[in-house]
């Protein structure tokens, strides 16, 4: 009878070029502004009666804000992999490799929900000033303004929130996430601490998402 062994996987990681880091930096920041231009460029009445939705919707810079904001989500969800595959290959990151797999498979669902998310906020506005069509009715009005709320509330918001908790909330204070080991593992080098300030831009991009949206709240709560 013969025993197999199984062969560990290893994890290839190099050392990035200055350029592979400016980029990742780069991605970073703009997935922030993304997901910031995402919220802030829309602001659906909030329990808004029939006549008030309506109008809102017949003013075609509204639906125009729609489209932005739909672009802006699709850029937030082809940018964030650019950041996840920097990730992948610091030295750094071999320390976790289980959470560096939660954070990349987060990151799978970060980019499909988020591309569902920006079709379905700039559909209205595509409908009626690209393709010509007429304004669809109220219940698909109101539809499409619940189908918003729910995919950037609920789904998207819990998809990138569980992507951000697999980096390691605390990894520049050596955080158990695999950008945890960058602090822990002794002098901190130039590249280093651009991967820790690339891992701080998503993490308060995260931050300041939420901030927009409570406060997106709040103002169309108070009208």
């Amino acid at each position: 009878m013969s025993v197999t062994e199984a062969v560990p996987v290893s994890t290839t990681t190099s050392t990035p070029s200055a350029t592979d880091r400016k980029g990742a930096a780069a991605a970073a920041a703009l997935v922030g502004v993304a997901l910031f231009v995402t919220v802030a460029t829309v602001n659906v009445p909030y329990k808004a009666g029939d006549a008030e939705l309506l109008a809102w919707w017949q003013v075609s810079g509204n639906r125009m804000a729609g489209l932005v904001s739909g672009l802006a989500a699709v850029c937030a969800a082809v940018l964030l992999p650019v950041v996840l595959n920097h990730l992948q290959g610091l030295r750094a990151a071999a320390a976790a490799p289980r959470w560096l797999a939660f954070a990349r498979s987060m990151g799978a669902a970060v980019t499909a929900v988020w591309l569902v998310t920006g079709a379905a906020r700039a559909t209205v506005g595509h409908l009626v000033d690209v393709m010509d069509e007429p304004l669809p009715g109220l219940d698909v009005l109101r539809f499409a303004t619940a189908l918003n709320y729910t995919l950037l509330g609920v789904s998207g918001m819990a998809v990138i929130g569980l992507c951000t908790l697999g980096l390691g909330p605390g990894a520049p204070h050596g955080g158990t996430g695999p950008l945890g080991g960058i602090r822990r593992g002794g002098r901190r080098s130039r590249h280093h601490g651009r991967c820790a300030g690339a891992a701080r831009c998503l993490r308060d991009a995260v931050r300041g998402h939420l901030g927009a949206r409570a406060r997106c709240r709040h103002l169309a709560s108070a009208r």
